[in-house]
């Protein structure tokens, strides 16, 4: 459902890369996990996308002003999301905290800083409205309730879910359908990728509607079913129960579709 505004962020990420850190993308792997429709098309370059979003911004009423802001605003999403949390040593706190069923101890701790991770993304949704049409802006608000009724699911009861997804070998049960769950997605949204215009390079217009709220909803079966094949129940019950929490709020909720 906020696949489109996933896309572009990180087209806005990529755009704030300097050049010597473009050798740290790998372009390679990323270009496999692609749709099939996609794993052959040129990949464009860095200053490509800069002019990409560029564009888009401007197209959208924005000066170039706007856009450098919007895109060190990417940059500072970016730095704020990892000043909070280094993967490497979460992945070390959770496997130390696994024997000892000390789980709930290691989330809480990274729960506490979701009201700052929630300021540093209302931060860079503010800066990048000039950078939007108007219908888009209004759709990207329900983008960002759609991020937070994620880190309030993570983090119910201070980390409480997650942690039974990983004492009921949750992350056991994705590696073992990782394949499966990767064509998921990709059977999903590559009618998404489809939208983007490869000769003039364009961006889609960033609005959810009922089309995304249908594929939210093919998504969240197609997961499910695959999750289902694992030896716990556990892991598929907490993905449906996410992608329901997910929706509440949004044009996707079936209590109240704003279209």
């Amino acid at each position: 459902m906020a696949i489109k505004f996933v896309f572009l962020f990180a087209f806005m990420a990529l755009a704030s890369v300097s050049a010597e850190d473009t050798n740290a993308i790998d372009v390679d792997s990323f270009r496999q996990h692609l749709p099939a429709n996609l794993q052959n098309l040129s990949m464009p370059t860095l200053d490509e996308i800069e002019n990409i979003v560029k564009d888009k911004c401007i197209q959208a009423g924005g000066s170039e002003e706007a856009y450098e802001q919007a895109k060190q605003g990417a940059q500072d999403l970016v730095n704020c999301i990892q000043g909070l949390i280094d993967i490497d040593e979460f992945k070390k706190e959770v496997e130390e905290a696994k024997p000892t069923g000390d789980l709930d101890t290691v989330f809480n701790k990274y729960c506490r800083k979701r009201n700052t991770l929630l300021e540093c993304v209302n931060t860079f949704s503010n800066i990048i409205d000039p950078c939007l049409e108007e219908d888009e802006r209004r759709h990207k608000g329900h983008g960002v309730d759609v991020f937070r009724n994620l880190l309030n699911f993570v983090c119910h009861k201070d980390g409480d879910q997650i942690a039974l997804f990983i004492a009921e070998k949750g992350p056991e049960c994705f590696l073992e359908q990782k394949d499966d769950l990767i064509n998921c997605a990709n059977n999903t949204f590559s009618g998404y990728f489809k939208d983007i215009d490869t000769s003039s390079q364009t961006i889609p217009k960033l609005v959810i509607g009922p089309k995304q709220c249908d594929d939210f909803t093919r998504l969240q079966n197609c997961l499910v079913q695959e999750l289902e094949q694992c030896e716990e129940s556990t892991p598929a019950n907490l993905v449906e129960s996410l992608f329901r929490f997910m929706r509440k709020g949004s044009p996707c909720d079936p209590k109240g579709k704003q279209g």
